[in-house]
Formats: structure tokens, sequence, C-alpha cells
């Protein structure tokens, strides 16, 4: 379990500039000790250079990084990666095509007594247990996953860093191969941080996400933090689907297409969001009309138009029999948020 009295990774005002590019800005922010915490953000955002600052990879420019109570970067100190006793797992998983598993697993342990038994070990928590002489390329994507997982985890790492570890595997693996990682990694009861681009991905496997823009870091927070209560327009337009409607407020107030809504205090442009599956069908409610129906299976995404002119969508379940286009009235779950505008 994640223990927040302890503090793994403490970063304060890490900014790291790449070539003519600052790949991030004043990165600060603190992962607990058996937290599994993802970086997440769009591509180009600066969370892999995060990531590699980290590990050691990347030396910042300035601010100063702790891994647990060891100063690793700053103004007078910098340790490299092979002395910070990290494990890294890449998004090509780089293993050994000429080594068996178990040679892959063994590759960065000392020639101590008990190596062997420590493979062995390690090949039991991860699920290789009977494929530690199997050649790697006669394994599947999730199989292979696991090796680079195992590998990382065999010298005992007090940190454990993930670079996009989904991304290779097949849509239909991911979600499986995510929910074998997240319980190998609390099995083993190491600190992990993990980068994705996948909303999903994050929501799913992470203790706590933090989403980055444009080098920066807007949000920390639990995933039902950030998915639920964005802070700013970036979170909410990134992560899940959301209605955002762009508007000027006045006096405080500011009047949306469902009703006024108070605005934050001193903000003139506001964006209200609404996520779909917050509005529901409901008689005597806001008028409007379905123009067009995605179907999932799982659930269906309504296109509506609302009297008002503005358009809106609207997740209800599979078992909504609407057919095709008419005439529908919406009313809300919860208040939608009212978050000061950005420029983009």
């Amino acid at each position: 379990m994640p223990d927040p009295l302890r503090i793994a990774v403490r970063a304060q005002g890490l900014s790291c500039r790449l070539g003519d590019t600052i790949a991030v800005h004043d990165l600060s922010l603190e992962v607990y000790a058996g937290e599994l915490f993802a970086i997440l953000g769009p591509s180009g955002c600066g969370k892999t250079t995060s990531l590699r600052l980290l590990a050691g990879f990347e030396r910042p420019d300035s601010g100063s990084l702790w891994l647990f109570d060891d100063l690793v970067a700053g103004e007078d100190a910098f340790v490299p990666a092979e002395r910070r006793r990290v494990g890294m797992v890449f998004q090509d998983y780089a293993l050994f095509p000429h080594m068996s598993v178990a040679e892959n697993v063994a590759y960065g342990l000392s020639k101590a007594p008990d190596r062997a038994a420590r493979v062995a070990e390690i090949l039991d928590l991860t699920g290789l247990g009977a494929l530690g002489e199997r050649a790697v390329h006669e394994l599947s994507g999730g199989e292979q996953q696991r090796v680079a997982l195992a590998r990382a985890l065999a010298p005992r790492p007090r940190l454990l860093l993930l670079d996009e570890p989904f991304s290779n595997l097949d849509p239909s693996l991911r979600a499986r191969v995510r929910a074998e990682v997240r319980e190998i990694v609390k099995l083993a009861g190491t600190t992990a941080v993990l980068v994705t681009h996948d909303q999903e991905e994050a929501l799913s496997i992470a203790d706590r996400i933090a989403f980055m823009w444009r080098g920066r870091v807007e949000q920390v927070g639990t995933p039902d933090e950030i998915y639920s209560r964005p802070t700013t327009v970036h979170a909410a337009d990134f992560i899940g689907d959301a209605n955002i409607y762009r508007l000027r407020a006045q006096g405080g107030r500011v009047q949306t297409p469902f009703g006024e809504l108070p605005a934050p205090e001193g903000a003139d442009r506001v964006a209200v969001v609404v996520r779909p599956e917050e509005l529901q069908i409901m008689a005597g409610g806001i008028g409007g009309e379905v123009i067009a129906r995605e179907y999932y299976g799982h659930d269906q995404v309504l296109h509506v138009r609302l009297h008002s002119g503005a358009e809106v969508r609207v997740r209800v379940g599979p078992h909504e029999r609407l057919g095709g286009a008419g005439p529908i009235a919406l009313g809300l779950r919860t208040q939608p948020l009212v978050l000061p505008a950005v420029d983009e």
C-alpha cells in the first residue's frame, strides 16, 4: 500500500531544456513509497523527459531531485543512472534476443551465490516460472512484457520506471496485461512511476496521476479526482470525453445551455464542462432533437441539438430504445464545472 508518510520521489522545480525547447518546466511533485504513480499527457508534453530525469539519463538545468532521502540531482549534485538503484522497463522492452528468458532476467544481477534463486523467485512472481529456458522470440507480446518487468525487478530496485509499457501490445491484450503488471508491482512492494498518453491506462492502473501539458504538471490527484474534478480545461478535455463550452462571464455569472451558473471570481472568459454521462433523459427537461447516435454495445452516445442551438453529446445505457432522430428532453445529474478559460 502507498505510504504517504514516506516520500520515494521528491522533485522540486526541475527544468530541462533539450536544444531550443524547454521540455520540462518547474516540475514539482511527490511520489509515495509503494505507490504506482502515472504521468499522463499528450505526445510532446514532457512526460518521457520527466522519466529520464528520474532515471538519471538527463541532467536537469535547475531544480532538485531526491529518491527517498538521497539527493540525486541538484545545483552541486548529480548521481548517474547506474548508481540510483532504479529499474527501467522500456517501450520496446529492450530484451536480448540471443538469451533465454532466465538469462535476460539474470543479466543485471551480480554473480552472487543466490543469483539462481533470485531468478527463480522473480520468474515465479511474474508468472514465468515454466518459461525460463524459452527464447524470448518464442514468447507472446504479453509474455515479453513480463520478462522486461522481471528483469527490471530482479536487482530489487527502490524505484521502477515504465515508459509507455503497453503501447506495443494489441488492444485486446492491454487490459489483461495492465492488470497483471499492477498486481506484480504491488506484490513486489516496489514504488513505480509510469508515463503514458493513454488515459484509460492511467485511470485503470495508477494510485495517483500527474497530468502534464506543455512541460508543466497541471494537476495531481487520484484517478477519480482527475476525471471527476479536473482543475484545468486541458485536463478536462484530454481525460475522458467532455462537452466544453467556452463562454463569456459577466458579474460573476455565466449563461450556459443548461441555465445560469456562477463563474470563477475575476474570470471574464470561462469553460463550462459537462461529461456526457452527467446528462440523462428526463421528461420536462431541456428540450432538443437527437441528430445522430453512436452505438457501442455497452453504451451509446447521442448527439443532441438543443433548442438553444447548442450541441451536446449524451452517454446513455444500451437499453434506451430511441430509434433514429427525434425529440428528446435532458436533465443534469450534477452541476457542470465552470473553469477559467485559457488560450490554446
